[in-house]
This record gives structure tokens, sequence and C-alpha cells, in this order.
């Protein structure tokens, strides 16, 4: 017996192959010669495959139960669910014939639709009622989130025109703005050519009311702008929104009766129910019109640049660097700067000039402006000198060319004086703006002024490259400014605009709880505050004239009004804008 458990365990060691090599060799020739050990072997094996196969058996017995005990826990889930459903929809029914039995109204009865809004809602507009509320400047500290009260008024109508697009064409709107658009000027949104008939949408704001009935503000990010007119304008062709093309360009007319300097274009883009003006590029085009009679092609833009005397046979490039460098040397050795020292003036001297070389080559129309006129007298003669050149060309067309040229120079430690070409082209701009004022204020002065039109002195030219929110503003250039808010107690929704006498410009609040926020303002301008709220259908109205200061002592008194009599209240603040 002690044998044969030992041979069985040998049998495993060898099976399990946990013997060295000697024992292997010893086992296997053991396994050749003695045929009891291999018999003995062999039934082991035997015997282990059977262990094998009831383990496997046993296994798939489990399975099977699991699988048939599934099965019928599925049938159940499904029994009952065929029981149930049926009572759940009859109780639902009921349930509901009896609700709807209970709010049937008696004849005498009024029927009441609760319209109040969440107080969170950001396009809530039902306001309740509060006769009076107190504005003070805001100490408290209240929630992030920032939001502009909506009360609807309805909106202004625009302007409509169909215009022929294979024509060049001016439009005068009703107060006044005059848009000149060059043919072949609309693409649709895949930049595809438009043709034929096109309609026009113009809508103007230049009064205060239609301003503050559109919702409209004055602002670009943080800083206030003060306007000389807005306007938006859609194209559309067959119900699809058209764009301007590329390099193409409408000239924009804005009528005032007290121009000022500085005005340029803006772009409003809308977000969360406010308008935010960007500053347009106002880059110097490239002219890619058929070019036509009196057509001006800037320098740093042109095909052919004018050609100074001794710049000739180089190519484009090279002639236009040589060209500059010529004049510049030209202007730096013929320039005297003993007239600054004999007028008493010190330090770094900057004079910008502006002229043009004409289709013979000859410089015309040189504009100078300085700290001095003796100054812009000197520039003027200088330039005026220039030798003629050889015209500068557009497309193989002879053409006029604008020329900017800052005159930099220092007064003490000895004459040192550049002149240089180029530099910001939205500076030079501005410039070239500055001078045409000038011109047209020396015609007014001078033996020409018969020639002024009341349209060349009381407009703003300017020129816009896209389409939609349109706005002629400046910067305004306020120093002392401060953060004020407003705080109205025992209130909800109301929307408080600001408009300023001084200046034309309008704000809005951002509401933060109880809290209204215009931001940073001029201190000690003349404002007029306007509140306006909307409930149940009715207009209520308060307009306080007060001065910006840091602490306001207001009180609002709301009164009712109908839609007619807040338009002429709203109305009576259109001459604050000059």
């Amino acid at each position: 017996m002690e044998n044969h458990i030992q041979n069985i365990e040998s049998i495993n060691n060898y099976l399990n192959k946990t013997l060295s090599e000697t024992e292997v060799i010893d086992f296997e020739i053991r396994l050749e010669n003695d045929s009891e050990f291999k018999d003995l072997y062999e039934n082991h094996i035997v015997f282990l495959e059977g262990l094998k196969r009831q383990s496997l058996k046993g296994e798939i017995i489990k399975g099977k139960q699991r699988y048939i005990r599934n099965k019928w826990f599925r049938y159940l889930g499904i029994l009952i669910a065929v029981l149930v459903i049926p009572i759940v929809i009859y109780s639902s029914l009921k349930t509901s014939n009896v609700e709807e039995t209970d709010v049937q109204p008696e004849e005498n009865t009024n029927i009441v639709l609760d319209t109040i809004f969440p107080k969170n809602d950001l396009h809530e507009e039902i306001i309740i009622d509060t006769s009076k509320a107190t504005i003070e400047t805001a100490v408290d500290e209240v929630a992030s989130k920032k939001d502009i009260t909506k009360v609807e008024i309805p909106k202004k109508a625009a302007q409509k025109f169909t215009i022929d697009t294979s024509k060049d064409i001016t439009l005068t709107c009703k107060e006044g703005t005059k848009l000149v658009i060059k043919a072949n000027s609309f693409s649709d949104q895949n930049n595809k050519n438009v043709t034929g008939n096109v309609d026009l949408e113009v809508t103007e704001y230049y009064k205060v009311s239609d301003i503050l009935f559109a919702n409209l503000t004055t602002k670009s990010d943080d800083k206030l702008l003060e306007t000389g007119g807005m306007l938006f304008i859609k194209a559309k062709k067959d119900n699809l929104d058209l764009k301007l093309k590329e390099n193409t360009s409408i000239e924009m007319s804005f009528p005032t009766a007290n121009k000022k300097e500085g005005m340029q274009l803006f772009s409003g883009v809308w977000k969360n129910d406010e308008i935010n003006w960007q500053l347009q590029n106002e880059l110097i085009e490239k002219v890619v019109t058929p070019i036509e009679e009196d057509v001006e092609v800037p320098f740093a833009v042109i095909e052919q640049v004018p050609i100074y005397p001794g710049c000739e046979n180089l190519t484009n490039s090279e002639a236009k660097k040589c060209t500059t460098e010529a004049i510049s040397k030209y202007v730096q050795s013929n320039f005297n700067t003993e007239i600054a020292k004999n007028l008493g003036l010190t330090g770094r001297q900057r004079i910008n000039v502006i002229f043009r070389i004409n289709q013979n080559g000859n410089v015309i129309d040189v504009r100078s402006r300085a700290s001095d006129p003796d100054l812009e007298d000197e520039a003027n003669r200088v330039i005026t000198s220039l030798p003629k050149m050889q015209p500068g060309k557009q497309r193989g067309r002879v053409v006029t060319v604008p020329y900017s040229l800052p005159i930099i120079f220092e007064v003490e430690g000895g004459p040192q004086l550049t002149a240089k070409v180029g530099g910001d082209l939205r500076k030079d701009k501005q410039i070239l703006d500055s001078l045409n004022n000038k011109r047209f204020e020396d015609r007014l002065t001078g033996l020409d002024r018969k020639n002024v039109t009341a349209s060349e002195v009381n407009r703003y030219i300017l020129r816009t490259s896209n389409l939609g929110w349109i706005n002629c503003d400046r910067f305004n250039s306020s120093r002392q400014r401060i953060k004020y808010k407003l705080k109205i107690k025992n209130d909800t929704d109301v929307r408080i605009d600001m408009v300023f006498k001084s200046i034309n410009s309008v704000l809005t609040s951002y509401r933060s709880g109880n809290i209204f926020d215009f931001d940073m303002i001029p201190k000690n301008e003349d404002v007029v505050l306007i509140a306006v709220k909307k409930d149940n259908n009715k207009f209520y109205l308060d307009v306080v004239e007060t001065t910006i200061s840091e602490n306001p002592n207001i009180e609002l008194s709301f009164k009712e009004v109908t839609l007619t009599e807040l338009k002429e209240q709203i109305k009576k603040l259109d001459k604050l804008f000059k």
C-alpha cells in the first residue's frame, strides 16, 4: 500500500513537472520497462480526466439552473407589468376628471391668470408696481451676475429701398443720412456676386428718443462714446441676407448741426441684450474698382508709385524706397529750423503734412498742421517746391496719389530734423480728416466762402465695409470719472437709462440684485435719469434731472402713462442732443 501511494505521488510529480531532469529520465525508463507501473500510470490518468469531467458537469448543471430561474423571473415581471399598468392608467384618468371638475367656475366667477415670473428670470417684463423708491450710492456687496432689465417698447420702423446693383446709386434717408453705393457691391454669405435688384432697409437713430426706444447706448467696452448718429442697415435678396464684398465700402454721410472733430465709425455687437460698439478698421483701402477720372490711390498701396527724379529704371519696390528717401532728404535739406528757434519753441516739434501728386506729377493741395502757423507755412513752402515727378499709375492709368509726410525735429541741441513717410495708416487717415476739416474752415473764412455748401459743413463723411449696426462716434475725453451705482429699495424690475446734457451720450444700467451700475462715468456732468417699468401691460415713468456726484440723494416717483404719453415724454429729451 505504501508503495502504491509512493507510485501515485511520483506520477503526480511527473504530470505536474516538478521532477528534476534525472528523475524524469528514470521515471520514463521505468514506465517503459515496468508493465505494472505503466498500467497504474494509465489508470491514474483516466481517473484524473474523470474528475475534470465531473467538475465540468456540475458547472453545466448550475448554469442551466440559473438560466431557468432568470427566465421565470422575466415572465413574472411581464405578468406584473400587464396587471399594474392598466390600474395606473385608470387611476390617473379618474384623478384628472376629479381635478377638472374641481376647477370649473361658477357663472359669476372671474378667471385670473397669474403673470408674475420668477425673480431671477432674465427676460422678466412684468413688474410689481411701487409708487416710490429711494436711490442712493451702493455700498452693499451684491451678486456678481449683472443683467440689463428689459422693458419692451415698440421699435422704430425701417425705411425700405430697392436698388439696382448694376448702377452706382446715392440714397437720401428721411433724417438726412446719405449712402453712396457703388455698382456690384454686394455678395451672398458664400461670397458669390449678387446681381439684379437688392432690398435695402435703413433705420436712423439720431434722436434721444429713438436711441432709448431701441435700447441702444453709446459705449465701447468700458469707454464712453459721443455719438453723431447711429444706423442699422440690412441688405437682402430673395429673403437671404447679403454682405458687402471684400475691399468694397459704402460712403456714409451723417448730418449734424454741430460738427465735432475725431468722429470715427464703430460696428455694434449685441450680447446679453446690450450693444457694444467696436471701432472699425479705418486703414486707407486699396482701390479695386475700375479706374475713373479723379480716382486717388494712396502711395502705400498703388501699383506703380510716382517716381522722383533720379529713381527711374527701378523695380516698383525699389522706386518706392528711392522716392520716399529722396523726398525726406529734400525736406531735411531745405526746411529752415531756425524759424522754431525764433518763435521761442523748444523740444521736439512735429509737423504733419498731407499733399497730392497729381496726374501730371506735380505736388498740389499741400496741407500742414503744426504748433505754430509759421511752421505750417515753412512746411508748405518746402513741399510745394518739390521737383516734378513721374505720376503714379494704377492698372496702367495715371492717377492722383495722396502722400503723408511727418516732419520731426528737435529745437534744442542742434537742428536735428527728420522727415519720414508711412507709420500708422490709421493716424494718417485721422490727420487727413483733420486737414480736410481745416480746408473747410479756410474756405469758410476766405474768399471762397460762397462755394461752401451746408452739406459740406454740417456732415460727417466716413466709409464702412460693414452692414448691420453702425455708429458715428468719438471717444469721450473726460478725465475725472467715478464709479456710479444706484440702489433701489422695495422694487423689482425697472430699466434706468442716463442721458448726458453736454455730450451726445446715452448709458443704461447693469442690474445686479437691487444695484443699478452705470460703471465709470464723468463726474459733475448734468444728466437726466429715465426710469421705465411695465406692469400688466401698463407703463410707468419717472424722469429725474441730476448732477453726477458720489453721494446722490434722489427719489423716484413712478406715474402711470399710456404708450403714447410715454413716447411724448421721452421725445421731450430730443432737444438734449445738439
